[in-house]
């Protein structure tokens, strides 16, 4: 039971399924799932004890709002923690989530390795493979992808703080660096580099190699951070030089 209702909570998470979302009806979920219906039943009552869950009769299953005791530790704090940074705008702050990613990263692909199981081996597979597979798609969907395997990651590091922090940092970078990070998607050489660097990640956790895990992430990150300060000071280079181009065509208008 409990890998099952751990099975339906990864699936919300990697959608990102937002609460009064509804969950696929209950036929094709356990056909997706490869469950009986009575047990997904049975998974879905467990989650809907815990708040997790609301099934309206006749309506389908839905995410239930979060609760007071959901919020009162890792939702409202945490989100609190991180809201003024998000809305302060400032660039800079990219840079220290990518320092903090490198480490938490880094041990959660060392845990996954660990614990992976057979059902959390299977979800990161198909988010691997969602994620190259969305190399024709606009970026927003390719960072949509991205980000869905990394939680695959931590949902298979079975690690409720980092899975809850991971959410938190993906939040925060995108509104750190949101027009970077849909450039990063959009080199065609980066595109390919990021690709084997996840399956990398994926290999080494599927067969239970923590150590080459642990490089793999860090990598990975390393990789993401230099080519995310390449595109940041590519652009700065060109506004300076736009500047001065604006101040040549000035002084050359002025009598």
């Amino acid at each position: 039971m409990a890998d099952l209702t751990d099975t339906i909570e990864a699936l919300i998470a990697e959608r990102g399924l937002q609460p009064g979302a509804r969950l696929p009806a209950e036929r094709a979920l356990a056909a997706e799932l490869n469950v009986s219906r009575p047990k997904l039943r049975e998974a879905i009552r467990h989650l809907s004890s815990r708040g997790r869950l609301v099934t309206r009769r006749g309506g389908g299953t839905y995410v239930a709002p979060p609760t007071d005791a959901d919020t009162s530790f890792a939702g409202a704090p945490f989100a609190g923690a991180l809201a003024p940074l998000a809305a302060a705008g400032e660039p800079g702050y990219w840079h220290d989530v990518m320092e903090i990613r490198k480490s938490l990263d880094a041990d959660m692909a060392y845990h996954a390795a660990l614990r992976a199981g057979p059902q959390d081996k299977a979800r990161l597979c198909a988010a691997l493979e969602h994620v190259v597979s969305a190399g024709a798609t606009d970026a927003a969907t390719q960072a949509k992808a991205d980000s869905a395997f990394h939680m695959a990651v931590a949902e298979a590091s079975h690690n409720a703080v980092m899975r809850q922090v991971m959410a938190g940092l993906f939040d925060l970078l995108r509104h750190s660096i949101s027009r970077s990070l849909e450039k990063l998607y959009l080199i065609p050489s980066t595109a390919q580099a990021l690709d084997d660097q996840h399956r990398a990640i994926a290999a080494a956790i599927i067969e239970g190699r923590p150590e080459e895990a642990r490089t793999a992430a860090l990598l990975h990150l390393e990789f993401v951070e230099d080519t995310l300060r390449g595109i940041e000071d590519d652009a700065a280079r060109r506004r300076r030089a736009s500047r001065v181009a604006q101040r040549q065509t000035e002084k050359d208008l002025t009598p």
